[in-house]
């Protein structure tokens, strides 16, 4: 209690020492409750972008759609922080799918054998022009725009997802 100036200001302390304790359980980071919306964010991502790859036809239509994975990466030491993304699957069997023979090297000015198929769907490429020449065969940037679209869901939904775990956490840590 204080006063001011004729004025008395009241402080109710009444519930912080649970208030300090809870806090104290809860910690610094809820880990579990980042992991959980990040992950749950990543999948919207994913699906998404699943929706808008370009399927070529059969019998190589679907190769990119089907090795699209959300991975999460390594920690980075940061409590609190947790990277995650949709990529390509990785391994040999992955880039036996993803990487294709170029059939001479060079001749477009690259100097590997061989070309990332989802870059170049992704980005573009430069290909042999009708007639002779060379062409830009523009990327169809289908990760970006997936990306984009789902954005704001996907915050959204890791908002969500905080606010339920963080509650979750602050009533167990209460009681």
């Amino acid at each position: 209690m204080s006063s001011t100036a004729g004025q008395v200001l009241t402080f109710d302390t009444k519930g912080v020492e649970v208030m300090i304790r809870a806090l104290n359980k809860i910690d610094k980071s809820p880990q579990k409750a980042v992991n959980k919306a990040t992950s749950k964010a990543n999948l919207i991502v994913k699906r998404t972008v699943k929706g808008k790859v370009p399927v070529g036809p059969p019998p190589h239509g679907g190769t990119l759609k089907k090795n699209i994975v959300a991975k999460s990466e390594k920690n980075h030491g940061v409590r609190g922080k947790k990277f995650r993304e949709v990529t390509f699957k990785g391994g040999a069997e992955a880039n036996a799918q993803l990487q294709k023979p170029i059939q001479n090297p060079g001749a477009l000015g690259g100097k590997n054998p061989k070309a990332y198929y989802p870059a170049s769907q992704e980005y573009g490429f430069l290909a042999r022009a009708p007639g002779g020449g060379t062409q830009y065969v523009e990327g169809r940037y289908f990760m970006r725009d997936a990306a984009e679209e789902a954005s704001p869901q996907a915050k959204q939904t890791m908002i969500n997802v905080m606010e339920t775990e963080l509650d979750k956490l602050w009533k167990e840590a209460a009681h």
